[in-house]
């Protein structure tokens, strides 16, 4: 059984459709919302999802979402994605513990269009995923790992960490689409700068709740 985890807040706009694709692939939908003002709550539910609340912050809404779940492979979906068709079958089909998606920016952008082909690349011959790319593992493998913890930010860096360095990650062929809105909303360029920044700080061994807290996403 596969379980989508979807974190939200302030997503009233577009979780319905993405929970209506979601339930086409997968077994349950579980929206772990925030704190939501906008009735992003109410539309998950009419949309057919299972509605968790509590405090905001994307590793902690994900864990709790993950607690809720019913499934034993889970699939963490960011609330700016679109899946491909197929992609429940991927999942299904996939023989590892853990893993994501290759992605692609929606965006005519080339500097958007490379960041994505980089992604994936970085992914298949690393393993090292993102959030962006829709996370998936195993429930025991999940707990295995630690979950995300309670990071605001930067928690797939950390899951993705601990989790390549006890199985290497399957990234699967469906591409799961995500939104440009974070690049071109502040600017593609200052956004991409920042992300290194933020990526080598963390790399470097800066504590990851302080790089968190330069670290302003549009949503979870």
């Amino acid at each position: 059984m596969i379980s989508a985890v979807v974190p939200t807040l302030n997503e009233a706009g577009r979780i319905g459709a993405l929970v209506a694709m979601l339930r086409e692939q997968v077994d349950e939908v579980i929206v772990s919302d925030g704190g939501s003002t906008d009735g992003t709550a109410t539309n998950a539910a009419q949309a057919g999802a299972r509605v968790v609340t509590g405090s905001a912050g994307r590793g902690a809404q994900l864990d709790r979402g993950a607690a809720h779940a019913s499934g034993d492979r889970l699939w963490f979906v960011h609330a700016d994605s679109t899946p491909s068709v197929g992609s429940g079958a991927a999942l299904r089909g996939a023989a590892g513990p853990w893993g994501c998606f290759r992605t692609r920016i929606a965006s005519r952008d080339v500097r958007l269009l490379l960041t994505g082909w980089v992604m994936t690349q970085r992914a298949v011959r690393t393993g090292a995923c993102t959030g962006d790319m829709g996370i998936w593992a195993d429930r025991c493998f999940y707990e295995r790992v630690g979950g995300f913890g309670p990071l605001p930010a930067l928690e797939d860096l950390a899951f993705s960490d601990r989790a390549r360095a006890i199985a290497p990650a399957e990234v699967l062929a469906p591409v799961l689409e995500t939104s440009a809105r974070r690049w071109t909303e502040r600017g593609v360029t200052r956004t991409m700068l920042q992300m290194w920044m933020i990526r080598l700080g963390y790399r470097v061994g800066i504590d990851p709740m302080r790089l968190a807290r330069g670290y302003h996403p549009v949503s979870t």
